[in-house]
């Protein structure tokens, strides 16, 4: 995270309803508890089947009944492939429309998950609530702790939740993580039954202890804010921590508990540093894994004396990380370890800049982006508004390209910079999306150039502005219909502090250079970097002044 930013801009519960039947989970949301194949978990990343039809990249995604995490799955594709619901010629009717208003006590920051026919929505009040998705009703809610007072307008006016939690389907558990100031402030994993909202046996896990490449130097919850959304790959849960907007003295931490035993890991991105910053931020974005053991994660500033990031190969990591992709693998035991690394030369100037590269979360292409030579594809853009198309298996460590240049894929922009995630489109020959700060709604195109190489070059802006803290992209479509598809964004408002926040809607494919705004929706005053949920015809928006909105159609 970055050490400075811009200003920002009652009923009682009721009964919980009798579970809803079993359905398979994929194997993206399952505990795995027992061994999984790669090929079984890389089918529960939707959307990585390979081209079905000229022009079309990627599967469609299986209907489901669930969104279980920040932006849809563990890629962070930010697809909803399966929402025949959302047309656009349904959006577009008269009977499309806020549907509910749910008031909640505190802040929405985290995005809300769809588990079966339940909405999970967590506060930064330390809330969490179980809402009926049909009509908005309060099945059930819990408080976690007293939060803790945020010392910044960043994430006023509490610190308590403000990652978005991750939800497993095949054992009905939502995990969040919370920070809470009984005894001091700390940190803890809850591990909530979706139905009922009750504590599972054995929960929850303070977070506590020393990485494990960083001895001597203990993870401090005094210095740290957990934002980046988390991760259920495995068995465990993984989570980043960053500062509470770059204030005091941080080091960017990831950790993961294992489900079954409980065991916490940790990891830093500055080994035997407590000062040097490079945090896990992402602007709420979620850590992305492609399969078994793989997890991505993007960090900001904290290369300014020159140690970090070393130049060299991605291949041969060394112990610091800032202005970095970084690729970790889960060792046998658990623990985490760097195997792959990509920052930009310049990294030292967008350190002493403040234009740090994890103010974005990365985001893994779908399959059908590749090419034989390039067949698994990530994007990283940050606050310098370059966007860097990347190699998952080959990041391109730093200065490794022609001359000393960035071994990357390829390079578009710059453009304005982006505080937030991609959402990708597979149909329509391909595109990713990205709201920029205090910029436009931008449509990249996926094509493959006359070399052979893949690239994005930007299609397409929107006509209208997006101030600073709007949400990032998600887009829902019918499979991979060509015209079916929507990218939807949440419009962070006229006032310093998240006012008149809208709910955009756009149609995916550009026309004539533009991306057409088809609906919009008043949703008050919103949160900073706030994405939407869908599920089943539905989009569901967690709100700053405290509610739980969902828009659909009125049948």
């Amino acid at each position: 995270m970055s050490r400075s930013h811009p200003p920002a801009r009652p009923t009682g519960p009721a009964p919980a309803p009798a579970p809803p039947p079993p359905t398979p989970a994929p194997p993206s949301a399952r505990r795995a508890r027992t061994p999984r194949s790669a090929a079984a978990l890389l089918s529960g990343f939707a959307l990585l089947a390979p081209a079905v039809a000229a022009g079309t990249l990627g599967g469609a995604a299986p209907a489901r009944a669930d969104n279980p995490t920040v932006s849809v799955n563990g890629m962070r594709t930010a697809w909803d492939a399966a929402e025949p619901g959302l047309a656009p010629a349904t959006v577009s009717s008269a009977g499309f429309g806020r549907r509910w208003s749910t008031a909640v006590d505190g802040a929405v920051y985290a995005q809300p998950l769809v588990a079966g026919s339940t909405v999970v929505v967590a506060t930064a009040t330390n809330h969490v609530y179980g809402v009926d998705a049909a009509d908005g009703r309060i099945l059930w809610q819990r408080a976690l702790g007293s939060p803790v007072t945020s010392s910044t307008a960043c994430l006023s006016p509490g610190a308590g939740i403000v990652s978005t939690p991750v939800y497993d389907r095949a054992s009905r558990t939502v995990y969040l993580v919370a920070k809470s100031s009984e005894g001091g402030a700390h940190f803890s994993v809850h591990a909530l039954d979706a139905v009922s909202g009750a504590e599972r046996s054995g929960w929850p896990v303070t977070v506590q202890g020393v990485p494990v490449n960083s001895p001597g130097v203990p993870f401090d919850p005094n210095t740290s804010a957990q934002r980046a959304g988390l991760l259920l790959l495995d068995g465990a849960v993984y989570f980043g921590f960053a500062s509470d907007c770059g204030v005091g003295t941080y080091v960017g931490t990831v950790a993961g508990v294992n489900t079954s035993t409980r065991k916490l890991t940790l990891w830093s991105t500055e080994s035997g540093s407590a000062s040097q910053n490079a945090g896990v931020w992402m602007s709420g974005g979620g850590l992305v894994s492609d399969g078994p053991g793989r997890i991505f994660i993007a960090t900001g500033n904290g290369a300014g004396d020159g140690s970090s990031p070393l130049k060299g190969p991605g291949d041969r990591p060394g112990g610091h990380f800032a202005e970095s992709v970084v690729r970790l693998g889960v060792n046998s035991d658990g623990s985490l370890a760097p195997r792959d690394f990509f920052s930009p030369t310049d990294n030292r100037e967008m350190d002493h800049g403040d234009v740090d590269l994890g103010s974005g979360g990365p985001a893994a292409l779908p399959s059908g982006f590749g090419t034989a030579a390039h067949p698994r594809l990530m994007v990283q853009v940050g606050k310098d508004g370059r966007i860097f198309l990347l190699d998952r298996d080959r990041l391109g460590g730093m200065g490794q390209g022609p001359d000393g240049t960035d071994g990357v894929v390829g390079t578009t922009g710059p453009f304005k910079g982006v505080w937030g995630h991609p959402g990708v489109w597979g149909g329509d020959g391909g595109y990713v999306y990205l709201v920029e700060n205090y910029g436009a709604l931008r449509a990249l195109k996926y094509s493959v150039n006359g070399a052979g190489n893949p690239q994005l070059t930007s299609a397409a802006t929107s006509s209208e502005g997006f101030g600073y803290a709007s949400g990032s992209p998600v887009v829902t479509s019918d499979g991979t219909a060509s015209g079916s598809a929507l990218v939807w964004t949440i419009y962070s408002g006229t006032g310093p502090g998240g006012q008149n926040g809208e709910l955009r809607v756009y149609d995916a494919v550009p026309v004539n250079g533009t991306l057409k705004l088809r609906r919009s929706f008043p949703l008050g005053t919103v949160t900073r970097f706030s994405v939407p949920a869908t599920d089943g015809g539905r989009v569901f928006v967690g709100t700053k002044d405290g509610r739980l909105l969902a828009f659909g159609r009125s049948a």
